[in-house]
């Protein structure tokens, strides 16, 4: 992809363990690209390998072969990690810190220039909604709001990229809510945010691209709205005779009713087409046809289920 941000070759990680004699493939042969610009959302169960990629792609740890780049540097390329904001899952700063303390310290880590830092920080911790907060301890903080501090340490230096590990996990409604709405705000000055999630309404919510991991692999990624397409169609209608529910039955793979009104699931517009018509002509009434766009949640398991089934066919345990 001519415009990625973040773009890896046959990435693998393998650990080995007692003494060497077993061996964990971690990561496998990993072929992404994130598109610069985009929120790119990285999927998969526990143990996919998700945390794995992202310290590969921040130069954390060494992968076992492969390789990528990030803003157009090889992976763990200082010049890119100048331009790279970094959350890691369940995050942990001091608790003797006061906010304003502990922003002004991640300023000189991140070399902001020392004339716009006290600027910077007033200005994150009002974007994150931490701005009365300032001369608060660490230690008093919420869950929701280290998260959001955590994120406000990532924008001080402005990067171009913000990799973000688990943002939303262990957050009430309300904390998901003000994280999302951070992450939105980012995407809406064109910065690339690439996190992983397994709470899939926010990733539906949030993400232009998605990349399911399983077991180490990359099994499906692309643009979200073509891979959850359409997954049908629905026919609404009022005042269906109940003789003719026999006649629609062979043409649907569904149907209910709530008060006066039915709704018919078939697979494809032509069908659509014929069963409005046969409802019309027996006098239905307030027909209606849309398309129905399977969720996330469901092309997700849909997706592992199908890979571990292959799996296990091809380890002959299935």
């Amino acid at each position: 992809m001519a415009d990625s941000i973040i773009e890896t070759n046959g990435l693998t990680k393998i650990y080995s363990r007692w003494l060497g004699y077993s061996k964990i493939h971690a990561v496998e042969k990993l072929d992404l690209a994130v598109r610069a610009g985009c929120t790119f959302g990285f999927l998969g169960p526990n143990g996919a390998g998700k945390t794995t990629t992202i310290k590969m792609l921040l130069g954390l740890i060494r992968p076992t072969s492969g390789n990528g780049k990030i803003l157009g540097y090889p992976l763990g390329d200082q010049a890119a990690k100048a331009q790279i904001g970094f959350l890691p899952e369940e995050p942990a700063f001091g608790r003797h810190l006061k906010a304003k303390e502990f922003l002004n310290l991640c300023a000189r880590l991140s070399h902001v220039p020392k004339d716009i830092r006290a600027q910077r920080v007033e200005e994150v911790l009002k974007t994150t909604g931490l701005a009365d907060r300032a001369n608060h301890r660490l230690g008093e903080f919420s869950k929701g709001m280290v998260q959001r501090i955590g994120i406000a340490q990532t924008m001080l230096h402005d990067p171009e990229l913000l990799i973000l590990d688990e943002p939303m996990t262990g957050l009430d409604p309300a904390g998901r809510r003000e994280i999302k709405e951070i992450i939105q705000g980012l995407a809406s000055k064109g910065k690339t945010v690439f996190f992983s999630s397994h709470i899939l309404s926010d990733v539906e919510e949030l993400c232009d691209y998605v990349g399911i991991l399983n077991r180490g692999r990359l099994i499906l990624t692309g643009q979200l709205g073509e891979l959850l397409g359409g997954a049908g169609m629905e026919v609404t209608a009022e005042n269906v005779p109940a003789a003719l529910l026999e006649k629609v039955e062979p043409h649907v793979t569904g149907m209910q009713k709530s008060g006066n009104q039915w709704t018919f699931q078939v697979v494809n517009a032509a069908i659509s087409d014929k069963i409005k018509n046969i409802l019309a002509d027996a006098g239905g009434s307030n027909i209606q046809a849309n398309r129905v766009q399977q969720k996330l949640e469901g092309l997700f398991m849909k997706t592992i289920e199908t890979d571990d089934n292959q799996a296990r066919k091809e380890s002959g345990n299935g």
